[in-house]
């Protein structure tokens, strides 16, 4: 992901005004990290308008078919009733191809702000005052501590990296 550029990404400005950093983060995860959460804590200074966040990660999909096979039949076997495994490892192959899925959730210091499950390894997502991207509660975003969790549901491949960034445009009236 080296050099990857975000389409519209945090550092842009927009006609509202210049957008401030608040975070700049990358990650790898492995497949022990599936079913665990990495959360990042940013400050901000004074209510703010409208959150922007751009977030990827790499590679999506587990493309080798010899190493996706054990970790098939090894969920066949965990989550099946024994009578029904032969019926579905006989067509192992029609669950290809396995993925990775990282999904991102916000909190501000007065409530939980949504959470975006999307399976797009690219995204996008905004919270402001009037609108805020699907899954996610507009209205302004207080002072204080902000989270944005970055849940690994599963990861398949040797290792999926992530980049976060995280930015805000402010009308530049500070409200307390």
């Amino acid at each position: 992901m080296a050099g990857y550029e975000y389409p519209g990404g945090c550092g842009d400005v927009n006609a509202r005004g210049a957008m401030t950093e608040l975070l700049a983060a990358e990650g790898k995860l492995t497949p022990c990290c599936s079913k665990s959460h990495v959360t990042y804590t940013v400050h901000l200074p004074h209510e703010i308008d409208e959150l922007h966040v751009d977030f990827a990660y790499e590679p999506k999909r587990l493309e080798d078919k010899d190493k996706a096979e054990p970790l098939i039949r090894r969920a066949l076997e965990r989550f099946l009733p024994e009578d029904q495994r032969p019926r579905y490892a006989d067509r192992w192959e029609s669950y290809l191809p396995l993925q990775n899925l990282l999904t991102l959730s916000f909190d501000d210091e007065e409530r939980f702000r949504g959470a975006g499950h999307r399976h797009d390894p690219v995204q996008h997502l905004t919270i402001g005052r009037n609108a805020a991207s699907p899954g996610l509660l507009p209205g302004p975003i207080p002072a204080g501590q902000l989270k944005i969790t970055v849940s690994a549901h599963c990861i398949v491949t040797e290792e999926c990296r992530y980049k976060l960034l995280v930015g805000y445009v402010s009308d530049g009236r500070e409200r307390r």
